[in-house]
């Protein structure tokens, strides 16, 4: 098992003292999932418009209602009782979990537009939000946007990670949101056995019913994989050069993927408690230094070699550019089901900038920002 394996191999006695108080935080940790549903019922609070205010913060974005998207005669029945864990453990659901961050409210709005509008069962479909603030206002902001969609947010304790956080090439990539993908098994309801995972900066252009159909076999997670790409880049000269770190590699074939698309099987997670393994790993990071890249190592120290390999369609990733000057890159080959804008360039910056790149075009048409409002900044 990997918990055992990385526990066994991380020995020396500096690392020991660390998780060993990471363990009595790890035990006492209260983790808040207080959640507000959003199951065809009114906002607590009234819908956000153009010139809302948020204490301490700027006018919200306002954004135009979406349609209502129904199910096809061919969707399987969905549990549509008062009572909120017969929606959220109905077995014939789809659970897609999403952060929402007040900076990229404009890209969630797209994505899950996107996902509704290509689907045959958007009823079927549940979204998990994370947020670290402001849960009400995004709450009634996600109501007001789409009225008949079935979701739920949850408050994302972002104080369980910032003391975990080490610096990173690009300051945005340090949100402590960007950590909740590690927690989701945590948080989420124990009934939930699966759910994709996705960032906020992507648009899916196919049935996302396909990708929940994927078969995970021995694995917890399931991602398009890129062996191509140098893995040993991702860590410091500090990980090689210690032959404990880095023998956590031994016997392994780990292969590059992007966190920001996954399907994840929470009840492996619950099994294996891999979200201690990778807050032992931060845990080693705030130590001694092993990587430059936010909270995409830990995942591949974790579960490098350990990925059901899905069809790269499912992430064209990296349309954002480099995190650091985040230039224009055009599409890869092949078929396209997942767009995908990770990397510093977001379309939506882009297109108000009147500098956009020509795969920002394939992001525009599910931008549901009023014409009178500006992106949030």
């Amino acid at each position: 098992m990997v918990c055992r394996s990385v526990c066994t191999l991380i020995t020396f006695s500096v690392v020991l003292l660390i998780l060993s108080s990471l363990a009595s935080a790890i035990r006492s940790s209260p983790f808040d999932s207080t959640a507000r549903d959003g199951f065809y019922s009114e906002p607590a609070l009234p819908p956000l418009g153009s010139g809302s205010q948020v204490s301490s913060g700027p006018a919200w974005p306002e954004f135009r209602e979406a349609p209502a998207f129904r199910n096809g005669k061919q969707c399987a029945f969905v549990n549509r009782t008062q009572n909120e864990l017969d929606h959220i453990c109905d077995r014939n659901s789809v659970h897609i979990s999403m952060t929402l961050d007040v900076k990229y409210l404009r890209g969630s709005m797209a994505a899950v537009f996107s996902i509704l509008k290509h689907t045959a069962c958007p009823e079927n479909v549940i979204f998990h939000f994370f947020a670290a603030d402001r849960d009400e206002q995004l709450r009634s902001l996600v109501f007001s946007t789409f009225p008949f969609l079935r979701f739920k947010v949850y408050h994302f304790n972002d104080a369980l990670v910032n003391s975990r956080i080490s610096p990173s090439v690009r300051p945005a990539l340090e949100h402590p949101l960007n950590y909740a993908r590690s927690y989701l098994a945590d948080i989420l309801e124990p009934c939930i056995q699966r759910v994709i995972y996705l960032d906020s900066d992507l648009i899916v252009v196919d049935d996302i019913v396909k990708l929940w159909g994927t078969k995970l076999g021995p694995h917890a997670i399931g991602a398009p994989e890129y062996c191509h790409t140098n893995v040993t880049k991702y860590f410091t000269d500090a990980f090689w050069n210690n032959r404990i770190l880095s023998s956590t590699f031994d016997g392994k074939k780990p292969c590059y993927f992007n966190t920001g698309v996954m399907v994840m099987d929470m009840v492996k997670w619950r099994t294996e408690n891999y979200r201690a393994v990778i807050e032992q790993w931060m845990a080693v990071q705030s130590s001694t230094r092993i990587y430059d890249l936010d909270s995409l190592p830990p995942f591949l120290l974790v579960f490098g070699g350990s990925v059901e390999p899905i069809d790269h369609r499912w992430n064209q990733h990296g349309l954002g550019g480099d995190n650091l000057e985040g230039k224009c890159r055009p599409l890869h080959p092949g078929p396209v089901s997942l767009l995908h804008w990770s990397g510093k360039g977001k379309p939506w910056i882009r297109i108000d900038q009147k500098r956009k790149c020509s795969v920002d075009s394939l992001w525009a048409p599910y931008d549901l920002l009023l014409p009178s409002t500006l992106s949030y900044q």
